[in-house]
């Protein structure tokens, strides 16, 4: 125990002193600051607090001589009305607002309101979200960037970026999401969208809330966040502890931590300083396996599963230091200075799947694919551990020019930059077993019960990447071309291979991505916009260097073309409206070969793909419609609607399934070009009604009502219907789930009290297939108050 406790003082203490490295070196750049398309805020414009919101209502502040800090806010669509005007690409800000009034209770819940945006539950919580856009596949939120603060917080953003990690939502702002061509000046994945979680600010004046709920499931939530700005230093700390008993199974339980500091100093009218450090702590039961068809067909009301010995354990600590500078007027940068440490220990039970009559089907795995034919599974006499830490740090100045043309009255505004970007991982997993059979030949045990490695390897990335935009303004319409350049060197060692001596392996390769878009805005607002863009996302380091030999895997990148044509604007002041097409030309997508598609998961080139379809969202203030007036109250109506006509597989092209995912008599090969991608479904909607008054004796009161509908999905590339008997191919049913939420704000007590309901009806539907069948959020009921002082 003493051991451990060293061990991890001494990895906290290295990773401070990293931190700091970072920061000095960032202090000797002679410059600094803005994000391109990225406005200088005040803290007071970023405390979190909506003027509209209910919530938390705006109090009178004493006079002040207190003045604003311009904080390095690294934003990339902004929250000003214009902020769209001249993005050619569709996007939206779920504000702070939306995410405070409903009470999301999970990242998935807030990005379901964002048109194009599709994600698949997992266990229920939002830790670990898989999140797809138009059609692209979902698993592990792989074909998204997702971002914090402007800088890429997965784990290997580069050579692994799948999301085991997920700050809780609880500490966001608000949330961007970009699609288009607009995603160039980001990457390396830049083909479905680009999220950006902002986090909260340090206020102008010095204030705090604590927030505290809970519901059934044994759910509990404390929330804590106090900050304010002191001369020209402003400070923020903002904790989160959540523990449940996990929606997919109730036998399981859940338990995190979730710490921030940040500061942001002023040092001079043209330097500004932000420092973030994170404290992140997963401890939980969570495993992978799921159920099988029948174990769904008598699962009863109370959700149970076997394997309760699993144990995930992760540990974050983060750091993001951004320096702006103000050269001219006109010339602003932006330098971040990032990186992360990351240690995930995830214990787990083998299975083995079984037949009617309890007798074994195929062998032990340690994965989490069963034969079709199985009709249970069961823990075996075996467990293994995948050890595995992270080291992540990168560097990224960017910079914002405005300038003009000396003709015909043409603007301008470029931004540009480059990032450097270190990855390594150190992964190890540990087998262990009673009987001693049933393990690989290089795992050799001293005695029944004893562990060996069964994974030993170091993979480290080098990547490269230069971006420019030009925006050129000239009138109603503004032209955008861009384009990104990205290098990438994967490197390898499996220090297990060649009977312990070891081998190594590498790759590069080098992809140029251009886009241009144009806007126009014949009138005000009213904004036509077209854009086409090259997106790439590049293959993990895991199946582009072959793991036993060490030689490169002929797996490319993936690459499309995208196109967008749609229009948005405002009718009037009650009445917002967004319409987008879009398609999207893969040359070659990658997808799971695996019908698990879960870790150690094998992908493969899937060719070309195709998709296309249509976005629509609107928001109607009904009450002022009607009245004509912007008063104290609202009846607001939103709908966000999805429609992916197509996402297919295109040329020859023939399924992926391995043979123990196939039913006896189904031919191992077989074609399905033409066929529907998996967990695609074809029509994605959200839409709700609320009522908001501020002038309400007590204190301004808020309710909504909301819906969320996924259509039917395929769980396989042969668009398996019928289910088997593993549960993991077979049609994924459609569902719509009905939520709403109450907020009472006290004026008297500075206390607003809520009430939510997620999945009302209770709702029982079969969400993913890919590791067993994962059953949707049961009904729950929550409670609480925030209290601002």
């Amino acid at each position: 125990m003493a051991f451990c406790l060293l061990l991890r003082m001494r990895i906290i203490t290295k990773f401070i002193s990293s931190a700091v490295l970072a920061a000095t070196v960032a202090g000797s750049y002679p410059a600094t600051a803005e994000e391109p398309a990225v406005q200088w805020a005040t803290v007071a414009q970023a405390s979190g607090a909506s003027p509209e919101t209910v919530v938390v209502p705006e109090t009178e502040e004493p006079a002040s001589e207190q003045k604003p800090i311009r904080a390095p806010l690294t934003e990339i669509i902004g929250t000003a009305p214009s902020a769209l005007d001249h993005v050619p690409g569709s996007g939206k800000v779920v504000t702070s607002e939306s995410i405070e009034r409903n009470h999301r209770f999970t990242i998935n819940e807030a990005l379901r309101e964002v048109p194009g945006v599709h994600v698949r539950d997992e266990e229920g919580l939002g830790i670990r979200p898989n999140i797809g856009i138009r059609g692209l596949d979902p698993t592990r939120s792989r074909k998204v960037h997702i971002l914090e603060d402007g800088v890429p917080i997965m784990l290997m953003p580069y050579a692994d970026p799948s999301s085991y990690y997920f700050p809780p939502i609880f500490r966001f702002d608000r949330i961007e999401v970009l699609k288009g061509s607009g995603q160039l000046l980001y990457g390396p994945q830049n083909i479905g969208g680009v999220i950006n979680l902002i986090t909260r600010m340090p206020t102008l004046h010095p204030e705090g809330h604590f927030q505290v709920w809970g519901g059934n499931l044994n759910y509990l939530n404390v929330h804590f966040d106090y900050g304010g700005t002191w001369g020209k230093s402003g400070y923020l700390v903002d904790y989160t502890h959540s523990q449940t008993d996990t929606p997919r199974f109730t036998n399981i339980r859940a338990k995190i931590d979730d710490l921030t500091f940040k500061t942001v100093q002023e040092l001079s009218d043209r330097t500004q300083i932000l420092a973030k450090f994170n404290y992140y702590r997963e401890n939980s039961g969570i495993g992978y396996q799921g159920l099988t068809q029948a174990e769904w067909a008598t699962r009863g009301e109370e959700r149970q599963t076997l394997f309760t010995n699993d144990h995930f354990d992760f540990l974050r600590l983060g750091y993001h230091v951004a320096i702006n500078h103000m050269f001219t007027a006109n010339l602003t940068s932006t330098t971040n200075i990032f990186g992360h440490f990351m240690e995930r220990d995830w214990s787990r039970q083998s299975q083995q799947g079984v037949d009617i009559n309890g007798n074994p089907v195929g062998s032990i795995q340690n994965g989490n694919s069963l034969p079709a034919t199985a009709y249970g599974v069961v823990p075996a006499n075996r467990r293994f551990t995948n050890e595995r830490e992270y080291w992540v740090w990168g560097v990224e100045p960017r910079f914002h020019y405005d300038h003009a043309f000396p003709f015909f009255g043409l603007k301008g505004e470029a931004d540009f930059g480059a990032r450097y970007m270190y990855e390594q991982s150190d992964r190890k997993q540990l087998l262990n077993t009673v009987s001693g059979t049933g393990l690989p030949s290089s795992c050799v045990l001293s005695a029944p019960g004893a562990t060996c490695l069964g994974e030993n390897n170091k993979r480290t990335t080098n990547a490269y990447a230069f971006f420019a935009q030009e925006r050129l303004m000239w009138g109603p319409f503004t032209l955008t071309p861009g384009f990104r350049v990205e290098h990438i060197s994967y490197d390898q060692t499996n220090r297990l291979a060649n009977n312990g001596n070891g081998n190594y392996g590498k790759t590069n390769f080098t992809q140029v991505l251009p886009g241009a878009g144009i806007t126009y805005s014949p009138f005000q607002n009213t904004t036509f916009f077209f854009g086409a863009h090259r997106g790439m996302a590049p293959p993990q380091i895991s199946d582009a260097v072959a793991l036993n030999t060490g030689q490169p895997v002929d797996l490319d990148p993936e690459l499309s073309w995208t196109y967008e044509l749609g229009v948005r604007g405002n009718l009037s002041h009650w009445a917002a409206y967004s319409i987008t097409g879009f398609q999207m030309d893969f040359d070659n997508q990658i997808i799971t070969q695996s019908v698990a598609g879960g870790i150690g998961a094998t992908l493969t080139n899937a060719g070309r793909t195709q998709h296309r379809g249509a976005e629509v969202a609107t928001q109607i203030d009904l009450l002022d419609a009607v009245t004509g007036r912007d008063d104290n109250q609202d009846i607001t109506f939103d709908f966000n609607y999805t429609w992916i006509a197509q996402a297919d597989f295109k040329g020859t092209r023939n399924s992926s399934l391995g043979a123990s995912a196939l039913l006896p008599g189904e031919p191992p090969t077989l074609s399905v070009s033409g066929n529907r991608l998996p967990y695609s479904p074809e029509h994605l909607l959200t839409a709700g009604i609320g009522y908001a008054n501020r002038a309400f004796w007590i204190g301004p009161f808020n309710a909504r009502l909301e819906t969320q509908c996924v259509s039917d999905q395929f769980a396989d590339d042969r668009n398996t219907v019928i289910p088997t008997p593993s549960g993991q191919r077979g049609i994924v049913r459609g569902w719509c789930m009905l939520n709403a939420s109450v907020n009472q704000h006290v004026k008297k007590i500075n206390t607003t009290f809520f009430f939510t309901g997620k999945n009302m009806l209770d709702h029982d539907a079969i969400v993913d297939r890919s590791r067993g069948i994962y059953p949707s959020l049961p009904a729950l009921w929550q409670a609480g108050a925030k209290w601002t002082f």
